[in-house]
């Protein structure tokens, strides 16, 4: 659950409320998956100030308030704290302007204690805390909230409030900052290499410096997440972070005696103001801690968006297979021939694969950007044949739209020549309460007229830096900030008011893979850009920070020469970790160009996945071989190598490849299988051979087993305890 809903439950005892609550509760006992430890809050009052230790799981996390401050004292995931703390290590960082005229002011102390109040739900339990502060010179009250769920993972937001009769502007922030290692060491950190389309989960580690190291994206919305990872040297323990915030951000790691870090959303203009008697609410950042391996890291991660991110779902919706049919790019049917009796032969041949769920892509469907009406020459009876047919066949049926902009001409709707003011760049300026208010009723339009089981949105205007800029009561205000908070707020109505649909996002195809973004929509399109083997890199690094499952990346987007074999697009498809997706040119144009052994193909993989590898995507455990790993990113060796594994470590299966492009290459792989019980043997069954043998989990783990691969250049390993 998302700090917005939790907000949402703690306001008070109203029906509305405890609805939300019940709802909630049921949500989070079905995904309270292993390894979930007790949570606590404990404070204590001292001679000279407070001092708080959180507790998750084995992980501590301690602050003090000192001398009007709130410090942060450190970090264990072995329930041992520093008894001290640098003077200057603060637990959060904040600047503001009073007047436009004004410089910034950074408030770093001044702080009154008021409150620190505390709730446990024994349902699932988690523990909240709201310590609560007021400024001894600004009108300013601030709420730290923190949430433990369990997991080795925090979360952490601030709530702001302006006490005051005038408008602030609020500047920077840095929700969450603090020491993390008290000692001098060696780091490395973990994060994206590139921000730029088609590199998507770039994944690779960069040493850090000593003294302030400053990683930055000024650019806007990017194909960059805010996410690090960060491996000690020396003790081997692993810190690991996300700022759920799809736009510009910085993050700074100071290498000294210690290392101390921040995190938060950057604007050369003001963030948000303020105004009088509002509460302001900071994008949340989640933090944790581990003494184990960087696989560890990785699964605490993954466990806690499953528990506390994750927007829930309908059992029948989930990691549904699908097809995605666009008009544009190589699709199989292009200009005229893109209409009603064409699709419905593609449809024929995706539930003759084994498909569950097709897509009309977009956006030429429609008669026009900003005009979201099928367009009559290709369908002239609207688009319900289509899915009616689909569902005949099976199928779920689904549409793409980017009402929200991006693209195309926008000049001849009547929105635009009425506000051409809320448009700036073609983009529909969410910050205009009319504008979002337009946009919220052109998608829920587009939802239920067409009668959707999902709805795929995009936006195709990434970078922009600050956005558009507005004059709030005589301050520049980037409206990046008001923008999201409508976004997220119409997401939220609208997967309220259509409780079985699923929304998949596919922003700028692969921007917006933030945890703001992600706990409002259950599907995330990865990437435009799906060429072997640049395809797998990007699955490898983007599985880092995001739990696999709710990820759709549409195998076979590529020219014939930049294609695999059949069985390993196949496997990249099915059986790596993903919900599957594949594109329409992967697929022959109607069933007469469909050969049986293709069929007999698409149908043993399709099986394979309902049968075996879906059961397990809830809760899997994900480890990295290669390219990825604790010491190596995307770009590292030839091999692709992973491996999931049910949390009970009893069945799973693994998926490697060879990425080399050439013959000059090794064609083995040793795939030493991780987090298997020593003492229990396993069936290790090849897809390539249907033969099996059985080994004990020691023998695999110490020895490997060794995969040779020319054709296919893939191979799929299905591991069951025996």
């Amino acid at each position: 659950m998302t700090p917005l809903k939790r907000r949402a439950i703690l306001k008070g005892p109203s029906g509305t409320a405890l609805l939300i609550l019940l709802l909630a509760i049921m949500s989070l006992a079905a995904s309270a998956g292993p390894n979930l430890g007790p949570t606590s809050v404990r404070v204590q009052k001292k001679a000279d100030g407070y001092a708080i230790v959180y507790r998750s799981g084995d992980t501590l996390y301690a602050e003090d308030f000192l001398g009007g401050a709130l410090h942060s004292r450190g970090w264990s995931p072995a329930r041992r704290l520093p008894a001290e703390h640098p003077a200057d290590s603060l637990a959060f960082e904040l600047q503001f302007q009073t007047e436009p005229s004004k410089s910034r002011l950074p408030v770093t102390s001044g702080w009154r204690w008021l409150d620190c109040a505390q709730a446990q739900d024994r349902s699932n339990g988690e523990t909240s805390c709201a310590l609560k502060l007021s400024h001894s010179q600004l009108p300013v009250s601030l709420t730290v909230r923190t949430l433990l769920d369990g997991t080795p993972v925090f979360t952490r937001w601030l709530e702001i409030h302006n006490d005051g009769t005038k408008p602030l502007a609020l500047v920077a922030v840095a929700p969450w900052s603090g020491l993390l290692w008290t000692k001098a060491t060696a780091v490395s950190l973990g994060h994206s290499l590139r921000d730029d389309g088609g590199y998507e989960g770039w994944f690779g580690w960069t040493p850090l410096k000593s003294g302030t190291n400053v990683f930055r994206q000024p650019n806007g919305l990017t194909y960059d997440d805010p996410y690090f990872v960060l491996r000690n040297q020396d003790n081997g323990q692993f810190v690991f972070g996300q700022l759920a915030w799809p736009v510009s951000f910085a993050m700074e790691f100071v290498l000294d005696a210690g290392l101390r870090f921040k995190i938060g959303p950057f604007a050369s203009h003001a963030l948000r103001v303020i105004a009088p008697g509002e509460t302001l609410a900071t994008p949340a950042v989640h933090l944790g801690c581990v003494a184990q391996d960087f696989d560890a890291a990785v699964q605490a991660m993954h466990r806690h968006i499953r528990r506390s991110v994750l927007p829930p779902r309908a059992p029948d919706t989930l990691y549904l297979s699908q097809c995605l049919a666009p008009e544009d790019r190589q699709s199989v049917y292009r200009g005229e021939a893109y209409n009603e009796t064409n699709l419905m032969k593609a449809m024929d041949v995706a539930a003759a694969a084994g498909l569950e769920l097709f897509i009309v892509d977009g956006p030429t469907w429609a008669e026009g950007y900003g005009n979201w009406k099928p367009k009559p020459t290709w369908f002239p009876h609207g688009l319900a044949p289509l899915r009616e047919y689909a569902h005949q066949r099976g199928l779920r049926f689904g549409l793409y739209a980017e009402p929200e902009g991006g693209r195309g001409d926008w000049s001849q709707t009547r929105a635009f020549q009425e506000h051409p003011k809320w448009f700036e760049q073609v983009i529909l300026n969410l910050a205009i309460p009319a504008a979002a208010d337009y946009m919220e009723a052109e998608w829920k339009r587009i939802v239920a007229d067409q009668r959707l089981d999902l709805y795929r949105h995009d936006q195709n205007r990434p970078g922009r830096g600050d956005g558009t800029v507005t004059v709030r009561d005589g301050f520049q205000e980037s409206d990046h900030w008001r923008h999201y908070e409508a976004f997220y707020a119409m997401t939220r109505r609208l997967a309220a008011s259509h409780p079985g649909l699923i929304l998949q996002q596919a922003s700028g195809g692969g921007t917006r893979l933030d945890l703001a973004t992600v706990g409002v929509c259950q599907e995330h399109y990865t990437s435009d850009e799906n060429r072997y083997p640049h395809v797998q890199r990007m699955a490898s690094g983007m599985s880092v920070y995001l739990p696999p499952e709710i990820l759709v990346t549409p195998n076979g987007m590529y020219a014939p020469h930049r294609a695999p074999d059949l069985p390993t697009l196949l496997r990249s498809t099915y059986a790596l970790g993903n919900t599957p997706m594949l594109f329409n040119e992967a697929l022959a144009p109607d069933l007469s160009q469909f050969p049986d052994a293709d069929r007999a193909a698409f149908l043993h993989y399709a099986k394979l996945y309902k049968e075996f590898i879906r059961p397990l995507l809830p809760s899997m455990e994900v480890y990295h071989h290669a390219p990825v790993n604790a010491t190596d990113g995307v770009e590292a060796g030839d091999w692709f190598a992973m491996q999931f594994m049910s949390p009970d470590r009893r069945k799973g299966w693994a998926t490697i490849i060879n990425l080399s492009q050439g013959d000059h290459a090794a064609r083995t792989y040793l795939f030493k299988p991780k987090g298997l019980k020593p003492g229990t043997s396993y069936r290790i069954t090849s897809d390539n051979t249907a033969q099996s043998q059985t080994l004990r989990g020691d023998k695999l783990g110490r020895d490997g087993l060794p995969v040779r691969l020319a054709q296919p250049k893939s191979e799929l390993l299905l591991i069951e305890a025996q």
